[in-house]
C-alpha cells in the first residue's frame, strides 16, 4: 500500500513533466517557424526589388545577367526553405540561403554599379531605397530566425529534456 501511494502522484507528476516538456518545445518550435515565415517575406521582398530593376528597358548587359541568376538561385533556396527542410537536419539548405544571400547582395551592387550611368539618377536612388528598405527587412528577420533557433536548440541540450526530445520527434534546427 505504501509503494503504491507514492507511486501515483510520481508517476502523475512524471506525466505532468512530460506533457510540460512537450508543449515548451512546441511552442519553440513554432516561434522558429513563425520567424522563418517571416524571413520568406524579407527575402520575397529583396526578389521583387531585384525583379523591377531587371524589368527595366535598359540594355542588358553582364550585370543583368548576374543579378538575374541570382535572384532565381534565392528563389529556389526560398522554396526550400519553405518546404519546412531548415529544420530536418540538412545544413545544406540553410548553407545554400546564406551562400545566396551573399550572392545577391553581390549581384545587387555589381547591378547598381554597371547601371548607374545607364539608368536615370533618381530612378536608380529609388531602387536602392527600395533595396535597403527589403535588406534591413530581411536581415533582421535573419536575424530573428537564428535568435528562435538557437533558443530551441538550447531547450533540446538541456539535461533532462535531451533524454526525451528525440522520441518526441524533435529535431535539431540549422540556423542561417
Amino acid at each position: 500500500m505504501g509503494v503504491s501511494f507514492l507511486l501515483w502522484p510520481m508517476v502523475a507528476l512524471l506525466a505532468c513533466w512530460l506533457v510540460g516538456v512537450h508543449a515548451r518545445l512546441k511552442r519553440l518550435r513554432s516561434a522558429c517557424w513563425l520567424a522563418v515565415d517571416n524571413l520568406d517575406r524579407g527575402l520575397q521582398s529583396l526578389l521583387l526589388v531585384a525583379k523591377e530593376a531587371l524589368d527595366r528597358p535598359d540594355p542588358a548587359t553582364k550585370a543583368h545577367e548576374v543579378l538575374t541568376v541570382a535572384a532565381l538561385q534565392l528563389s529556389l533556396s526560398v522554396k526550400t526553405m519553405k518546404s519546412a527542410k531548415l529544420m530536418a537536419r540538412r545544413e545544406d539548405d540553410a548553407l545554400a540561403i546564406s551562400a545566396q544571400w551573399v550572392e545577391i547582395s553581390d549581384a545587387w551592387e555589381l547591378f547598381c554599379g554597371v547601371h548607374q550611368d545607364i539608368i536615370e539618377a533618381q530612378a536608380l536612388q529609388q531602387l536602392r531605397s527600395a533595396w535597403d528598405e527589403a535588406y534591413n527587412h530581411a536581415l533582421f528577420a535573419k536575424t530573428t530566425v537564428n535568435q528562435a533557433m538557437q533558443d530551441y536548440n538550447a531547450a533540446l541540450e538541456q539535461a533532462p529534456t535531451c533524454w526525451m526530445a528525440g522520441s518526441m520527434g524533435f529535431v535539431r534546427a540549422t540556423p542561417l
